[in-house]
């Protein structure tokens, strides 16, 4: 992609899909590494999916105080360490637009930004502290939202903590000493200082410090965290998209490019239930999934958003066995000769070939899909079988009226109707049979038009 493009916008406070971005999806082959940022409005968002893009020109970034970024907006790059697998940068709306007003509607956007990622960025500014850690508890409430099975058993909590997003924090801006009892600390040290449980819970203070780590903690088991000093100061805080790194802080080039070797290098692909790697295809499927259930009120599942996808890809591996089997059949039906013992096995051949494409790209053996493709190559099988019988008629009929002219000239002109005229016939009968069976001893259609011809000519 050369440039960004919105994935899901607001329409009268409901998440609606750009069609335009689902097509630049669609095409997308391989895995997909899906990175989503979230955070407070105003607070560099687009500044740090850019970097990680390497594209200054990418997101849409502004100096005002107006929030700049509307919806989900997309941007796919490839990743030149791992050529087989895409990048798929998620910039989110900001949380708390004073100039949208409607908190449900961040909601949705956390929620979907949750679903869709296989890694999430938490942007924060200045610090970890208290304020921040309860502006992260708000997303990690959002886990209520979202039901893991479509008949909940009571598992639903932890499956759907093990399906949550690697979680990455980024504190921008950081003016703080970063030492914990004195000692030098690295940010990921400082993160789990700050998310350290109290020893005790004698008090009702201590228990509701307690309970906010705790759930940031179960909700992202797998976390890190990134701390980026200033960048610049004054003005030039303003222009900070357009500056040259000859003017940045040094610290802060180098923790840029420590969260850009982690994005790039990382292994977290995207998955679904089962394992699944997830291409442009079914991010598609997902995608529409989660926002088609926000649009109807219904909390969103991930049992059935998946469901969904076993769907659109079983589908995808009928439609290519399918198109492999057809253009194979066709080919066939191109032959001079065409024969049902040759039809049958190749029949046979073609049919396994294309059981074998679709095993390898479906999902799970669906037993709708399985018999869906069976009973078109079935049907496309009858179809060459008439053909084949139509065209074996045809030339059959023809070598029989070769053969049998001289007869039928003989019959008009009177020649048997005389002594010894019948065992005439009865010898040049038998000798136009001979030579039209041993013409048509591979054809189909070839008894039934002799008996049908005999049978008519008999009186």
């Amino acid at each position: 992609m050369e440039k960004p493009l919105q994935l899901v916008y607001n329409n009268d406070g409901k998440l609606q899909i750009n069609t335009e971005a689902l097509k630049v999806l669609q095409s997308i082959e391989v895995p997909m590494v899906v990175v989503s940022v979230v955070g407070a409005a105003r607070t560099g968002k687009s500044y740090l999916m850019n970097c990680l893009a390497g594209d200054k020109s990418g997101f849409s970034v502004d100096s005002t105080v107006q929030a700049h970024t509307k919806g989900i907006w997309m941007w796919c790059q490839s990743l030149p360490q791992r050529p087989n697998e895409v990048l798929l940068l998620l910039d989110t709306e900001g949380l708390g637009d004073p100039e949208k007003g409607d908190t449900a509607n961040d909601h949705s956007i956390y929620l979907l930004a949750i679903l869709l990622s296989s890694i999430l960025i938490y942007n924060g500014k200045n610090k970890i502290d208290q304020q921040s850690l309860q502006d992260l508890h708000f997303v990690t409430k959002l886990s209520k939202r979202i039901q893991m099975k479509a008949q909940p058993d009571g598992s639903d909590s932890w499956d759907l903590i093990r399906f949550f997003p690697e979680f990455v924090w980024v504190i921008r801006d950081l003016t703080l000493d970063m030492k914990i009892d004195g000692k030098e600390a690295t940010p990921n040290e400082y993160l789990e200082y700050s998310l350290k449980l109290r020893d005790s819970e004698s008090s009702e203070q201590d228990k509701k410090y307690n309970e906010l780590r705790r759930c940031i903690r179960n909700h992202f088991p797998s976390r890190c965290c990134f701390a980026f000093p200033i960048p610049t100061h004054g003005k030039k805080l303003k222009q900070l998209q357009e500056l040259e790194d000859k003017n940045l802080d040094k610290d802060f080039i180098k923790e840029r490019q420590n969260l850009i070797n982690y994005i790039h290098t990382h292994k977290k692909v995207k998955r679904v239930l089962g394992g699944q790697l997830v291409t442009g295809r079914r991010f598609v499927a997902l995608t529409k999934a989660y926002v088609g259930m926000m649009a109807d009120g219904v909390l969103p599942c991930v049992e059935s958003s998946f469901a969904k996808i076993l769907e659109v890809e079983n589908q995808a591996a009928v439609d290519e066995a399918l198109k492999f089997y057809d253009d194979e059949m066709k080919k066939f039906s191109e032959y001079n000769c065409l024969t049902m013992s040759a039809l049958t096995e190749y029949y046979n051949m073609k049919s396994r070939e294309a059981f074998n494409i679709f095993h390898k790209r479906s999902m799970s053996n669906s037993g709708k899909h399985i018999e869906q493709l069976e009973d078109k190559m079935s049907s496309t099988y009858m179809s060459l079988m008439v053909k084949i019988k139509e065209k074996s008629e045809e030339q059959c009929k023809a070598h029989l009226a070769k053969e049998m002219s001289s007869i039928k000239e003989n019959l008009a002109s009177g020649r048997y109707r005389r002594p010894g005229g019948f065992q005439e016939l009865m010898k040049d009968l038998d000798k136009a049979i001979t030579a039209y069976k041993e013409k048509t001893k591979n054809e189909i259609e070839g008894s039934a038009v002799l008996t049908h011809f005999l049978k008519k000519e008999k009186p």
